[in-house]
C-alpha cells in the first residue's frame, strides 16, 4: 500500500502502538528491579548481569539515529513493524535464557534485540502520530502515547513486583505477548513517508526525555 493523505489514524492503530511502548517499559523498567533475582536464578555473575541490564540503553541510544534516518527512507510503519519483531525476539530470548554457561550470551543477545526495538518503535511511532493525526486528535494521540510512556513506567514497576512470586521469566513472556497483540492491531495501516525531512530525528529529544530520565 502507498502513502495516502486521506488516511486518518484511529484508536486501533494508536493503542497498538501504545502496546509496543508498554512492552518496552516491561523489559526496561522491571529488569532494573529484578536483576539480582535473575542473576541468582541463572547462576550468573553480578557484573555480567549489570552489562546485560545496561546494554539495552546503549544499543537503543546508538541506533536511534540510524533508525531515525532509516524510517525517513523506508517508511515509519515498516520500521515500527521491524521494531515489534525485535521486541518479540528479544523478550523471548530473555524469557528462555538457559541456566549455566550459555546464560550470559543468550541474555545479552536478547537485551540487544530489546534495545533495537526501542530505537525503532519509540521515535518512529511519535513521528507516525504527527503524520496520521491532526489538530485536537493529534493532541489526544500524543497525550495517550505519553501516558503509555509515563504510566508504563509505573505499571511496569507494579507488574514486576506482582510477578516476582510467579517468576521473572513471565514478565518477558508478557512483554512478547503485548508486542504480538500490538503487531496485529497495527496490521493494515498504509505506509507513510515523511512530508518533512528527518521528522523522526526531530522528535528524538522527546524520546530521550521520556525514556532515559
Amino acid at each position: 500500500m502507498t502513502n495516502s493523505v486521506e488516511y486518518k489514524g484511529n484508536d486501533k492503530l494508536l493503542f497498538g502502538i501504545i502496546l509496543g511502548v508498554l512492552a518496552f517499559w516491561l523489559f526496561a523498567q522491571t529488569t532494573l528491579n529484578i536483576n539480582v533475582d535473575m542473576a541468582k536464578d541463572l547462576n550468573m555473575d553480578v557484573s555480567m548481569m549489570n552489562i546485560a541490564v545496561s546494554i539495552t540503553a546503549l544499543f537503543s541510544g546508538i541506533f536511534i539515529v540510524v533508525f531515525g534516518g532509516l524510517a525517513d527512507k523506508i517508511g515509519r510503519m515498516k520500521l515500527i513493524r521491524i521494531g515489534f519483531y525485535f521486541s518479540i525476539t528479544g523478550s523471548l530470548l530473555v524469557g528462555l535464557t538457559p541456566v549455566g554457561g550459555a546464560a550470559a550470551a543468550v541474555l545479552i543477545l536478547g537485551r540487544i534485540f530489546q534495545g533495537l526495538s526501542a530505537a525503532a518503535i519509540m521515535p518512529a511511532s511519535l513521528a507516525l502520530v504527527k503524520a496520521y493525526w491532526q489538530g485536537k486528535e493529534r493532541q489526544r494521540a500524543i497525550s495517550l502515547w505519553s501516558m503509555g510512556s509515563w504510566g508504563g513506567s509505573g505499571f511496569a514497576a507494579l507488574f514486576g513486583g506482582l510477578m516476582v512470586n510467579v517468576g521473572w521469566r513471565w514478565i518477558f513472556f508478557s512483554a512478547a505477548a503485548l508486542a504480538v497483540i500490538g503487531l496485529i492491531m497495527i496490521k493494515g495501516t498504509p505506509k507513510v513517508r515523511p512530508k518533512e525531512k528527518n521528522i523522526t530525528k526531530m522528535i528524538m529529544p522527546v524520546f530521550l526525555h521520556l525514556c532515559w530520565q
